[in-house]
């Protein structure tokens, strides 16, 4: 009842219309089979005992009434996928802020990954999930007071014809919680398939992965890797569907014991001459819409447990508590950032990615992180920005634990860019300042310049990617690289972050390019603290602090001329690289 009370709350807030519906469609759904019942008792009655002025006017309204409830009926059903598209999209809208909410490490992981899968099929599906549930709601309700209506009328004929009629749904809903039970323990295996296909779907369509399959030959293995997730999710399907089954042949055997006893019962007290024909009629009328309205009841009954499930779980992922509190940040006060025996691993029972990390990052320092890849470069730099929690240790700021601050104004002092690169088929602008991006058009063009970007990016009203536009520009790997650092540059000296944070930006960039940027960006953040993770050890010198990661650890730390002067690992990086450019 309470997933019943959150989706109907929820629709009164997306779709009111929806719910006008479902109580219409209730009232009319007891009237028909009264209605149906009642026609042709009164005309036999009128048949049997002759047909005056009253059954006349009785049969005529109750024929009006039929009519006007089917045409309503059919009217109702022509609006009724409206008022559900609208609906679903307010709920779709809900799961999808809420992925933008949670915690980044939840929503990575395959936990994650799963519950937003269930919350977000649970929507788009029109016959599982909220809209599943609530084409549920009218025919549940009305099974319930239509039975109960016509339990009151043919108690007063027979009362046993109720007892068996209650026993045998008893247990059909027995069978149907066992069945419902069973099917449960498929839910997660089926999620976690579907996510699989989802995303081998999502590889084959991108145009990046086209160009892959094609120049490396990968048709062959793509198809067995489709076939191979395939065949789980069609024998968890097959399963589940036998289940469905099962319960349908369990509900064909109580509707027969059910109907042979109420049908005996019946003929026999006519036979007897305990009532009229044109009672026997009626009554045969109402036993059919007992036995109609038992089962819709139990296979609504059924199908709601399942649809109770996806609730459930859509409710795990929306109702997650991503609430932003804790303590402001002065963001005109200068920034240090202390890492206190920091470890980290992305489950309990995994290996730990970082070991026991001491670091301290000062206002205005310049801190390079090198080691090979694997080492824990970006996973140390996702927990400075607050994207990961340790899962031992502390990440102070200014003295105060981040798990303690308000991180969406911890993120207004950081200006991030990362290796992996995400362009949104917007403008040129939106792609930089997103939402700010008109109120910022002169500010747009500096920082495209900046980030070495000219001609036709330097209009920020332009089209990027033809996906939404067929105007739409095209960048290179290294324009749109450009584009993500002209983002960096908009933070920095727009919105006063404090600190730049660079995770190998600069990998669709030549030798001479790389080292250009970086002295740029040195410049930029000159009163700024920046953090620079990169394999090319060149652009590292520029930096005030060096620290050289291994296996999850701090192997080395020092100044360039410091770890040169020694017999360090850096050293042996450093010359190595230096010998394919001599």
């Amino acid at each position: 009842m309470d997933n019943i009370w959150y989706v109907l709350s929820k629709t009164w807030k997306y779709e009111k219309r929806l719910l006008v519906v479902i109580i219409l469609q209730t009232i009319i759904g007891v009237i028909l089979p009264l209605a149906a019942a009642v026609l042709p008792a009164w005309v036999v009655d009128g048949i049997e005992n002759g047909i005056d002025h009253m059954i006349v006017t009785k049969i005529a309204a109750v024929l009006i009434l039929l009519l006007i409830c089917n045409a309503v009926m059919a009217y109702l059903s022509s609006i009724q996928g409206t008022y559900l598209l609208n609906n679903k999209m307010g709920f779709l809208s809900s799961v999808l802020r809420r992925e933008m909410e949670v915690d980044y490490a939840y929503a990575e992981s395959p936990e994650g990954q799963n519950k937003f899968q269930d919350a977000f099929l649970s929507v788009l599906n029109d016959n599982r999930g909220i809209t599943g549930l609530i084409s549920l709601i009218a025919p549940l309700t009305s099974s319930i007071l239509g039975l109960t209506i016509n339990a009151i009328i043919i108690a007063r004929f027979n009362v046993w014809i109720i007892v068996v009629l209650s026993a045998t749904a008893a247990v059909h809903l027995l069978i149907a919680a066992v069945v419902r039970k069973k099917q449960d323990t498929l839910r997660e295996p089926l999620s976690d398939s579907s996510r699989k296909l989802d995303y081998i779907y999502q590889y084959m369509c991108g145009n990046a992965s086209a160009r892959e399959i094609k120049l490396f030959d990968m048709k062959k293995w793509i198809t067995s890797v489709l076939d191979s997730v395939t065949k789980i999710h069609i024998r968890l399907a097959k399963k589940s569907a036998g289940l469905n089954f099962f319960l349908t042949v369990a509900d064909c055997v109580m509707l027969a014991i059910r109907d042979i006893f109420a049908y005996f019962v019946t003929f026999w007290t006519v036979y007897t001459g305990g009532i009229d024909v044109w009672e026997f009629v009626f009554y045969l009328g109402i036993i059919t819409s007992i036995s109609s309205f038992f089962t819709e009841l139990i296979n609504t009954v059924s199908v709601f447990g399942q649809r109770n499930l996806e609730i459930h779980t859509f409710r795990e992922f929306a109702d997650r508590d991503c609430s932003d509190e804790g303590v402001e940040l002065d963001i005109g006060k200068p920034v240090t950032i202390e890492l206190r025996d920091v470890s980290f691993r992305f489950c309990d029972d995994g290996p730990y990615v970082l070991r026991h990390i001491n670091l301290t990052l000062h206002e205005k320092e310049k801190i390079a992180f090198v080691g090979e890849n694997g080492a824990g470069k970006s996973t140390l730099v996702k927990i400075i920005c607050g994207l990961y929690k340790p899962t031992e240790g502390r990440v102070l700021v200014n003295g105060v634990d981040l798990e303690e601050i308000k991180l969406s104004a911890y993120y207004k002092l950081l200006a991030v860019a990362f290796q992996d690169i995400h362009i949104l088929p917007m403008t040129i602008g939106e792609n930089i300042a997103f939402g700010e991006a008109d109120s910022y058009e002169e500010a747009l063009r500096k920082c495209l310049e900046v980030a070495g970007l000219d001609n036709e990016f330097l209009d920020a009203q332009k089209p990027l990617t033809r996906i939404l536009d067929t105007n739409g520009l095209v960048p290179s790997g290294g324009q749109e690289q450009k584009l993500i650092l002209a983002r960096v540059v908009f933070k920095i000296l727009y919105k006063n972050a404090r600190i730049l944070v660079l995770d190998e930006p600069t990998a669709a960039m030549d030798a001479i390019s790389e080292k250009a940027f970086y002295e740029k960006y040195m410049r930029l953040s000159k009163h700024k603290s920046c953090i620079l993770i990169s394999h090319r050890l060149k652009s590292t010198n520029l930096c005030d602090t060096i620290v050289v990661m291994e296996k999850g650890q701090i192997a080395e730390r020092g100044t360039h001329e410091e770890l040169m002067n020694g017999d360090t690992k850096y050293r042996a990086m450093y010359e190595l690289q230096s010998s394919f450019y001599q």
